[in-house]
């Protein structure tokens, strides 16, 4: 096997492997052997067919595995012989495939830059006080009554009002012609702008049960939906049926009936003290962050291309299980998310960076992960997927997903240090449920809504 390494620049490995007629006629000669007593042709004891005649069946089936298998195992190779750690998938360039003469191809990748963080200790953050006010109680406590509200169809009306919900059909359409993807059958919706976007929560309220109607409505021309953008859109809907939900009264009947608890005093503790945790966890996630700012900013580095695009294409497939989640068709969620790359860059940036110093932290601060602690996360995840318990069970089955949950903890636990790490100070203002005081991060950085 010849080995050629190039470097275009500080991060970027080329490598180039040849092999040889012997190793290629070694590897075929396997396959052959194997495929010849696993494959039963008629006239033919097991094991017996001739090579010339597995070759005519299954020469291209055969001539493929090859390849992708030495290509496989040589690129292994080479990076174990020459002390290269890719950041991400290596690129394969095929030169030469005609095993007749050689196997030649490129594996072209980033490699990891060498990091020595420095000036992470003694940050410093402001100790805020937390608190949950009676507001924020009453508040969680009328949406759990929302949640737990039945639906009863509305009998005495027959018109939409807001807040209601109703069985919807519709479709939007420019010029005529339908717009792909707006059509809408029979699907309940809220009758709020907070629930629906585009202005039809404005359409439906009006609109009567059974009866067919219309209505215009134009977007500018950078509205954020590109199909409604700079258009003039004429919807055509029905409701169908209208529902309103039937809010239960909040007293001790209430509490009884949804936990463990004895009046609805006992409930109201239950969840302030819930309400404390959250607000709690999302003071210490701030917190975390405005850290990790810092140091950012104190370690700048040239970061490999391949991982911020690794980076952006995870933004693009979140943004697009967002929306499919909220109802748009896959392929729809797919396209919107992807024209959006571009906006994603700053973040994935930020994403790559954020990756690279805590995984070169933890290297320094000899942060481990051991498979107690990976198999623990996996139990907790599986358990919570309800209906998706076996797809996220065969999802981290796979040897690299698990590692690649096993290196995000390893993340979170370097993160978790220069938090433990950080003096405390007692900083001004409250920190509650509704929002954080004002006074961040001190020793400079920013905070940021983009988590490690």
């Amino acid at each position: 096997m010849n080995i050629n390494v190039e470097s275009s620049s500080p991060l970027r490995r080329k490598v180039t492997i040849e092999l040889d007629q012997d190793e290629i006629g070694q590897e075929l000669e396997r396959s052959y052997s194997q495929l010849r007593r696993s494959v039963h042709l008629k006239g033919f004891r097991p094991g017996h067919a001739p090579r010339q005649m597995l070759e005519r069946l299954f020469g291209d089936q055969v001539r493929s595995e090859v390849i992708q298998k030495l290509i496989r195992e040589s690129t292994e190779k080479a990076l174990s012989e020459h002390h290269l750690t890719p950041v991400s998938e290596p690129q394969i360039v095929t030169e030469e495939t005609d095993l007749k003469k050689a196997l030649r191809f490129a594996a072209v990748f980033d490699i990891r830059p060498e990091i020595q963080v420095r000036d992470y200790e003694n940050l410093k953050v402001p100790r805020h006080e937390v608190k949950v006010t009676e507001e924020e109680v009453d508040a969680a406590l009328q949406r759990m009554r929302e949640r737990l509200a039945p639906l009863k169809k509305v009998e005495n009306r027959s018109r939409v009002e807001a807040g209601d919900f109703a069985i919807v059909e519709l479709e939007a359409f420019a010029d005529g012609k339908p717009i792909e993807g707006s059509k809408v059958e029979s699907r309940l919706l809220e009758i709020s702008d907070k629930a629906i976007a585009h202005g039809l929560d404005q359409i439906l309220v009006g609109a009567e049960v059974g009866v067919a109607g219309t209505a215009r409505r134009s977007y500018p021309a950078d509205y954020a939906e590109e199909d409604l953008a700079g258009k003039d859109v004429e919807w055509r809907f029905k409701v169908k049926e209208i529902l309103r939900r039937e809010l239960p009264n909040l007293d001790d009947e209430f509490a009884k009936d949804h936990g463990e608890f004895q009046s609805l005093g006992e409930l109201r503790d239950k969840l302030r003290d819930n309400l404390l945790i959250q607000a709690r966890q999302e003071a210490d996630a701030k917190v975390r962050q405005g850290l990790l700012d810092i140091v950012l900013e104190r370690n700048p580095v040239e970061l490999p291309q391949s991982l911020i695009e690794r980076e952006q294409r995870a933004l693009e497939a979140e943004y697009a299980a967002a929306l499919q989640a909220s109802g748009m068709p896959v392929e729809q969620a797919m396209e919107t998310a992807h024209k959006r790359h571009d906006e994603f860059r700053a973040r994935a940036e930020k994403r790559a960076h954020s990756a690279l110093i805590l995984d070169a932290l933890a290297d320094q601060e000899n942060v481990q992960v051991d498979d107690e602690e990976v198999g623990k996360r996996v139990a907790a995840m599986v358990s919570q997927a309800g209906r998706g318990r076996e797809q996220a069970a065969n999802f981290y089955s796979k040897e690299e997903n698990l590692a690649a949950l096993r290196a995000s903890m390893r993340r979170e636990k370097a993160l978790d240090m220069l938090f433990q790490r950080a003096q405390k100070e007692e900083g001004e203002g409250t920190v509650s449920q509704g929002g954080e005081a004002g006074g961040g991060v001190e020793s400079g950085g920013s905070t940021s809504e983009e988590q490690s």
